[in-house]
């Protein structure tokens, strides 16, 4: 990879202050092991701290947003945040060949991004690819949408924008790619850390109305609100469950959808048929 290649990077902030600091030193120290210069685009969600003064303090671009007056984790209005970081990068860098997102509140090891960009440049079917949070698992192909590294010419096939009809615009990309001959996939080796633990600070009734929306199985759902019952609680779990139950009224396009459905259907018959394998 060519040396002090720009790789250009969204962090979506609110109320960030007491976090963004080790999250700035930290993605610029892997920027450094990788050799590539990072242009790191801090998009403030309507913050009442000083979020947005320290990312200029430590060099970031800085794009602020309206206090919508509410918090919008899990809502399909979320993804006009991450929006703003891409039309900024779209209009103001050129001749980069990845870009990234990454989470406020976290942290990775100093070769993360060197780990990415290795799979990257192993596969061109690559459409994007991300690590792992420290103690928590990814399936192989589901990408966490902090830590993401994503091919410039597959952002550009997408539209160069994440989707806000869904509640579940964060996975749009994953089965918009598979769905359309790409691969995407998940690196265990590249190691990320957070202030918070993943998925608490959401109701999960938006997580089910997204498995709807994306063409999720029921006994898929099932088996997350099992899991949830146990590592968050059991009202996420039933809340999961209840927003499922309704009729999409944005339902993804019907090809990913098939997608989706095909690569769950797939999953449960490896777990069934893994016994018998051994």
């Amino acid at each position: 990879m060519t040396q002090r290649e720009i790789i250009p990077v969204v962090i979506p902030a609110r109320n960030e202050s007491t976090r963004i600091i080790p999250t700035i030193e930290s993605i610029r120290r892997t920027g450094e092991y990788a050799g590539v210069h990072l242009e790191i685009v801090v998009v403030d969600d309507g913050s009442k701290d000083d979020t947005a003064k320290i990312a200029r303090e430590y060099g970031c671009h800085v794009i602020e947003r309206e206090d919508r007056g509410y918090s919008a984790l899990g809502k399909p209005e979320l993804a006009d945040t991450h929006n703003s970081g891409f039309d900024f990068i779209f209009k103001n860098f050129s001749g980069y060949k990845y870009l990234m997102v990454f989470g406020a509140d976290t942290t990775c090891e100093e070769n993360y991004i060197s780990l990415l960009i290795k799979e990257m440049e192993s596969d061109e079917n690559l459409a994007m690819c991300a690590g792992v949070i420290d103690g928590y698992m990814t399936n192989k192909r589901a990408v966490r949408g902090s830590g993401r590294i994503i091919r410039k010419s597959f952002w550009d096939e997408i539209g160069n924008r994440l989707d806000n009809r869904y509640y579940s615009w964060e996975s749009y990309p994953i089965a918009f790619a598979n769905a359309n001959g790409y691969e995407t996939r998940t690196v265990y080796e590249a190691i990320m850390q957070t202030s918070r633990p993943p998925l608490k600070g959401v109701d999960w009734y938006r997580y089910g109305i997204g498995a709807k929306e994306n063409g999720t199985i029921f006994p898929y759902v099932l088996m997350r609100a099992i899991k949830a019952c146990f590592k968050i609680s059991p009202k996420q779990g039933f809340r999961l469950i209840l927003g499922y139950l309704p009729k999409a009224e944005n339902p993804y396009p019907e090809k990913l959808r098939n997608w989706t459905k095909s690569y769950q259907r797939n999953r449960i018959k490896n777990l069934i048929l893994k016994p018998f394998k051994k």
